[in-house]
């Protein structure tokens, strides 16, 4: 198996325009920035669909803040956009930046961020191989 996974929309600045987790969520859904996974395998049939573990860490300021899995989202071989939805990363944000306060505001959850997005074939998939991770990191002042 060989594939790539990779955010399209960054760029070379570490900072980004959306300051919480909800402008953030909505830049996804907007298309300001896409996931894009893309996988080929020779071990499965072309219209076999393969299954994996999308696992997520976020951190601030350096330090782990969540780590989650979610498995059995079924992929085709091929080229295809993710949904920010089918990781954790906003979640996770929403629930640190909030601090159990009804309202986020932006200055709430400065510093620097870094979501990891992995993908990892489901216990029991007939697939060899790995998919290296990609991350995406800013920073909110």
């Amino acid at each position: 198996m060989e594939g790539k996974l990779s955010i399209q929309g960054l760029t070379r600045s570490t900072t980004i325009q959306q300051k919480t987790p909800v402008a953030l969520f909505k830049a996804f859904k907007e298309g300001v920035y896409k996931i894009n996974f893309n996988f080929k395998t020779t071990d499965v049939k072309a219209d076999q669909i393969v299954l994996f573990d999308m696992k997520t860490t976020v951190k601030h300021n350096g330090k782990t803040i969540s780590e989650s899995s979610r498995g059995g989202w079924p992929w085709l071989p091929g080229d295809m956009f993710v949904p920010i939805e089918a990781f954790d990363a906003i979640p996770a944000w929403q629930k640190y930046a909030e601090r159990g306060m009804p309202v986020i505001t932006p200055g709430d959850s400065k510093g620097d961020y870094e979501f990891t997005f992995q993908f990892v074939p489901s216990e029991g998939q007939n697939v060899k191989g790995s998919i290296s991770p990609t991350t995406m990191r800013f920073n909110i002042e």
